[in-house]
């Protein structure tokens, strides 16, 4: 198989996010509650996709804080990266910050050395626990568009959304080596494109003056709105 029908993807996450139970319901037909790596492992498996099969290249990696250390260079130089949290804990979308600050200084290399760059989805993993949900899924899309990802809601356990979650990353990556060879440029935010600028302190001299109808001010973040039927049924972006 040609080098652009290989894909490798780099799963990560905290522990416990269920990112294992993912990559073996792609992997495996069967699949085991008791199976967690400690640290990582490595699959391969082929996917027909549009007609053409991919050879993906699949490595899970360490989600306990103990092992981040760990992280090799091949972990960073994957084609698209899966990073999954667990909507039932809250703290599992912040901790997704330290492997996206790693890929963000990955995607900057990129650049500098005009490479393609990295394609990213954000997975809100056990979506099938809607009693238990902390973290909405307006929240998690937010988050992955605020740094240019995608964004899925999965379940490991009831098989949602893990083939199509693993479709959208090859098409994407299919995607971005064609623009690449187009000679596109993607737009892609950077940690300080997503920075809300300060307003302007008011003059010593002058009364600040309460913004009043039609003014463009606005609180940050904007207030949201409630939840309607559209985030409920939300499954990707």
């Amino acid at each position: 198989m040609d080098q652009a029908h290989r894909i490798s993807i780099t799963v990560c996450g905290d522990g416990g996010c269920g990112k294992s139970s993912i990559t073996l319901r792609l992997v495996r037909s069967q699949w085991t509650h008791e199976y967690d790596p400690t640290i990582e492992d490595s699959y391969s498996v082929t996917r027909t996709i549009d007609g053409v099969t991919y050879s993906l290249s699949l490595t899970d990696t360490a989600g306990q804080e103990e092992y981040r250390g760990l992280w090799s260079a091949s972990n960073l130089s994957a084609d698209a990266f899966l990073l999954v949290y667990d909507i039932t804990q809250a703290n599992s979308l912040e901790a997704l910050e330290y492997f996206n600050e790693m890929i963000e200084i990955e995607r900057e290399t990129r650049l500098e050395q005009d490479r393609v760059l990295p394609v990213c989805i954000v997975a809100g993993n056990k979506c099938d626990l809607q009693g238990m949900r902390q973290i909405s899924a307006r929240d998690g899309l937010e988050w992955a568009k605020s740094r240019g990802y995608g964004f899925m809601e999965t379940s490991a356990r009831e098989m949602v959304n893990i083939e199509e979650t693993f479709a959208l990353l090859v098409k994407r990556v299919r995607d971005m080596r064609l623009d690449y060879e187009r000679g596109i440029k993607p737009a892609i935010p950077t940690a300080a494109s997503r920075t809300m600028p300060l307003s302007p302190l008011p003059d010593a001299n002058e009364k600040a003056v309460p913004p009043g109808p039609g003014s463009h001010s606005q609180t940050w973040p904007p207030d949201r709105p409630q939840k309607s039927g559209f985030w409920l049924s939300l499954k990707c972006w």
